[in-house]
C-alpha cells in the first residue's frame, strides 16, 4: 500500500509545481497542503510530508511557529518528512528552520553560494535503496543549493557530490569553459571551483523521534531527469512509515463544483502568456539569458533569471489549463484570473524597462543581482523585487496571485 503523501504547497511556487508535475507522471497520489492546513492538524491524516524547494525563511514565516511544531510533532511521533533543496534545508537547526536535525548549513563564504545543472553523485551507502535501478554515470541535478555542514555529526551520509557533468555552471560560468577559477573568484567576489565540492555531503537521512527524515539537496523531481525521478519514486517507497498509524481516511474534499473560465477569463490568460514570452524575448535579444532547458533560464551575473523563468512557468501553465478547457473549483477564479492579468501586465511592462537599464549598467563592468551603482536601477529593482535576493516587492506579489489562481483550478481543499 503507497504511504499517504502530503505536499506542502505554501511558499514554494515554481518547485512546488515542478515536482507536483513530477509525482502525478510517475502514478504516485498526492494531497496539497497550506500553512493554515498544518497547522490545524492536517498531517494526523498523513505518513509522509513532502517539503519542496523555495526560501526555508519564507516557508517559516508562512507556518508560523505553531506550524513548525505540528510538523516536529509529526515526524518525532512517527511520521517520515521528504525535503527537496529549500525543504532540506527547512529540517536544519537554523533560525528559520524547525531543527528535525541537529546541523546547520555551511556559511557563505565557506561554500559555493551558486551552482546549478548536471553533477555525478556518489554513493555513500550503495545498497541504500535510494541507488535500485540507478547506474553509473549517477548523474543529477542541481539547482542553487545550500551545502550541508556535517561537521562532528553522524547523520547518515547517502551520497557525496562528484565530478560536474556537461551541464554544469557556477553562477553564469559554464564549468568545463574555465579554466583559471582564481581569476574568476577574484572578479566574482565568491567562491567558484567545483574542486570544492568533491566529497561534500548532497544527500542524507535520519530518525527524529520515531520518525525519518530524508534531505535531498539535488532536485530528484527534476524534469527529463530519469535516474532523479526513478531515485525520488526509490525514496517515497523507503519512507513509507513503519511505527506510525496515520489517521484513518483521508480529510474529505471540499466543493468539488466546477465552474466554466469566462470568455474574458480566456483572454485575460491568453494576454497574461503574451507578456510573458515577450519578456523573455526581450532579455534573449539582449543577450541577458538563454533557455537552458525546457523550464529553466541561464542568465548572465548582474540580472535575475529564476524568477522570470518562476513567472513564465507559472503563467503558461495558467495558460495550458485554460486552453485545454480546464474548469475550475472556485466560484471567484474568473476575478482572480483578471486581478492577476492586470497585474502581471504592469509587472512586464516594468520588468522590460529594468532589464534594458541592467543591461547599460552591466556596460561598466561587474554587477550583482542586487548590487548596483546606478540608483535608478536600485529603485527599481526595490520595487519589483526588494534589495535581497530573498523575493519579494511586486515580483512576489503577483507569484502569489498566480499561485492562487492554480490553486483554484487544480485544488479541491480538503476540510478537516
Amino acid at each position: 500500500m503507497q504511504p499517504k503523501i502530503a505536499l506542502y504547497r505554501d511558499e514554494s511556487y515554481l518547485w512546488g509545481l515542478i515536482i507536483l508535475r513530477t509525482l502525478r507522471k510517475l502514478g504516485v497520489k498526492v494531497h496539497t497542503l497550506t500553512s493554515g492546513q498544518v497547522r490545524e492538524g492536517a498531517l494526523e491524516y498523513f505518513d509522509l510530508l513532502v517539503v519542496p524547494g523555495g526560501w526555508a525563511s519564507d516557508k517559516s514565516a508562512a507556518l508560523g511557529p505553531d506550524g513548525k511544531k505540528a510538523i516536529r510533532d509529526f515526524v518525532h511521533a512517527g511520521g517520515s518528512y521528504l525535503g527537496i533543496c529549500g525543504g532540506a534545508g527547512f529540517a536544519l537547526n537554523t533560525h528559520e528552520g524547525i531543527g528535525l536535525i541537529d546541523i546547520k548549513r555551511v556559511p557563505t563564504k565557506q561554500r559555493i553560494p551558486s551552482f546549478s545543472g548536471e553533477i555525478n553523485l556518489v554513493p555513500d551507502k550503495p545498497a541504500h535503496p535510494f541507488w535500485r535501478g540507478i547506474r553509473s554515470p549517477r548523474m543529477f541535478y542541481v539547482w542553487w543549493p545550500g551545502q550541508f555542514d556535517m561537521d562532528g555529526s553522524d547523520i547518515r551520509i547517502i551520497a557525496r557530490y562528484g565530478r560536474p557533468g556537461r551541464d554544469f555552471a557556477l553562477a553564469d560560468l559554464p564549468a568545463s569553459d574555465v579554466q583559471d577559477w582564481k581569476k574568476w573568484e577574484k572578479k566574482y567576489g565568491i567562491n567558484l571551483n567545483p574542486a570544492i565540492l568533491e566529497g561534500e555531503p548532497a544527500i542524507i537521512e535520519g530518525h527524529s523521534g520515531e520518525g525519518m527524515f530524508f534531505l535531498s539537496y539535488p532536485h530528484l523531481e527534476t524534469p527529463g531527469s530519469r535516474k532523479g525521478n526513478l531515485a525520488l519514486f526509490n525514496v517515497l517507497e523507503h519512507l513509507r512509515p513503519a511505527r506510525r498509524k496515520s489517521r484513518n481516511g483521508l480529510p474529505k474534499p471540499g466543493d468539488r463544483k466546477r465552474y466554466k473560465i469566462s470568455a474574458e477569463g480566456v483572454n485575460a490568460a491568453r494576454e497574461m502568456m503574451a507578456a510573458a514570452s515577450d519578456v523573455i524575448a526581450f532579455g534573449e535579444r539582449n543577450f541577458l539569458w538563454y533557455w537552458r532547458n525546457k523550464w529553466v533560464l541561464q542568465w548572465r551575473r548582474g540580472v535575475r533569471g529564476v524568477e522570470y523563468s518562476a513567472l513564465y512557468e507559472m503563467v503558461s501553465e495558467i495558460w495550458s489549463l485554460v486552453k485545454a478547457g480546464h474548469t475550475a473549483r472556485d466560484a471567484e477564479i474568473n476575478r482572480k484570473i483578471m486581478d492577476t492579468h492586470e497585474a502581471a501586465l504592469g509587472f512586464f511592462a516594468e520588468a522590460r524597462i529594468l532589464l534594458m537599464l541592467e543591461r547599460c549598467a552591466l556596460t561598466d563592468g561587474a554587477m550583482s543581482a542586487i548590487k548596483s551603482d546606478d540608483p535608478e536601477v536600485n529603485i527599481m529593482r526595490e520595487r519589483l523585487f526588494s534589495s535581497s535576493m530573498r523575493w519579494g516587492g511586486e515580483f512576489k506579489k503577483l507569484l502569489q496571485s498566480l499561485d492562487g489562481v492554480l490553486c483554484g483550478m487544480t485544488d479541491a481543499p480538503p476540510k478537516f
